[in-house]
């Protein structure tokens, strides 16, 4: 493409050298891959980083609430304003406070988790991203869970039951 384009330039302008237009049509190709290459482009990176970066505010965000702590974060108070977890006040919603439960549990099974991964290395499947923040319903099956959840039953009491 990139010579393609070099040469069919260079035919129609007068007095431009076929070969230096190639290689900056090649450099201009090079630079639009590098930016919106779909998968490892700067654009790509940039939309995962964000989404990341909205992930962590929501989960922190919503532990705080679960904590009843003030939330001064405005990047946080504008993601739970926006998913109707927050009301414009920053009292949480019905919603929030579902969430916030749920976040809660979540967070006390992952440090269960982490417990029994230092004393028994393995429980978690091969691949698995042990990031906090994916729910561990997606990573664990349910004998795993409830194996976690009467650890967490035994150490500080029952577990609220999640709501949908």
């Amino acid at each position: 493409a990139a010579a393609w384009s070099g040469a069919a330039l260079s035919a129609v302008a007068d007095r431009l050298p076929t070969g230096p237009v190639i290689v900056l049509a090649a450099f201009a190709l090079f630079t639009l891959s590098l930016i919106f290459a779909p998968l490892r482009g700067a654009l790509a990176a940039a939309r995962r980083q964000r989404r990341f970066q909205h992930a962590v505010h929501r989960r922190q965000g919503l532990l705080a609430v679960a904590r009843g702590e003030p939330i001064y974060e405005r990047l946080t108070l504008s993601i739970l304003r926006r998913a109707g977890l927050i009301q414009p006040d920053g009292v949480p919603t019905a919603a929030g406070r579902r969430a916030a439960a749920r976040a809660a549990h979540d967070e006390a099974r992952w440090a269960a988790l982490r417990r029994r991964e230092a004393t028994n290395p393995g429980l978690l499947p091969t691949g698995a991203v042990a990031d906090g923040l994916t729910p561990l319903d997606a990573i664990l099956t349910p004998d795993q869970l409830a194996a976690l959840d009467r650890d967490l039953a035994a150490r500080v009491g029952p577990a609220p039951e999640p709501q949908p």
